[in-house]
């Protein structure tokens, strides 16, 4: 059974406070009428399509984290020529494996942030037994703190092979006036046994955050 749990944040913006737009105007915001704020409908992450290569990354712009788990590039694209793809390595026993692909992204406070991606369960490994995915928007202060959180559990390897399915995810608050970064992450997390032949295969592509 597939389970989404969301959350919503928010976003920034440098333009004058108008009241057509439900956005909060930080204090002392030129041009402000009734707390609101407008915001120009910004892109803020870099390569959201993984169609550039880093050098010292797989995907420019993009960091990753992996146990276990091979991010790399496939053909089969939402949009674009190539998406993300996170392959399970095959392992003598069924083990939970991980990997994080983050960007940190400069973000100005007073607006609201919309997150979109697409998803694709492509293929589950032999002796599947989860597969945890969770998009998020988040910075850090004394603790880390969600503006979005998208969580998609899969628990049966009958759920593979769908196809692409696309989110999209408004901030139900605008970016705290002391924050100037936050943080798009994707998090996959597989168990399985998966062998060379038969592996656990889930990519992303189209990713965007945009003020609103």
């Amino acid at each position: 059974m597939t389970k989404s749990i969301e959350k919503t944040p928010q976003k920034d913006a440098k333009e004058p406070c108008n009241t057509t737009v439900n956005i909060v105007c930080p204090p002392g915001s030129g041009n402000q009428q009734n707390g609101i704020r407008s915001c120009l409908p910004l892109e803020l992450v870099e390569n959201g399509g993984f169609e550039s290569l880093g050098v010292f990354t797989r995907f420019a712009g993009w960091k990753e984290v992996t146990n276990h788990i091979r991010i790399g590039d496939t053909i089969i694209a939402y949009e674009g020529g190539v998406s993300a793809s996170f392959n399970a390595l095959p392992t003598t026993d069924i083990q939970t494996k991980s990997a994080r692909l983050f960007q940190n992204v400069t973000v100005n406070p007073g607006c609201f942030l919309a997150l979109s991606f697409a998803n694709n369960f492509f293929e589950a490994g032999t002796d599947f037994e989860a597969l945890l995915f969770r998009a998020r928007v988040f910075y850090d202060g004394s603790i880390q703190t969600n503006l979005i959180n998208v969580e998609i559990n899969y628990d049966s390897a009958i759920q593979a092979g769908t196809g692409y399915v696309f989110h999209q995810r408004v901030a139900g608050t605008p970016v705290p006036l002391n924050v100037s970064n936050v943080t798009v992450e994707f998090t996959v997390k597989i168990t399985d046994r998966g062998t060379p032949e038969t592996f656990t295969q889930f990519f992303i592509d189209g990713v965007s955050l945009r003020t609103v």
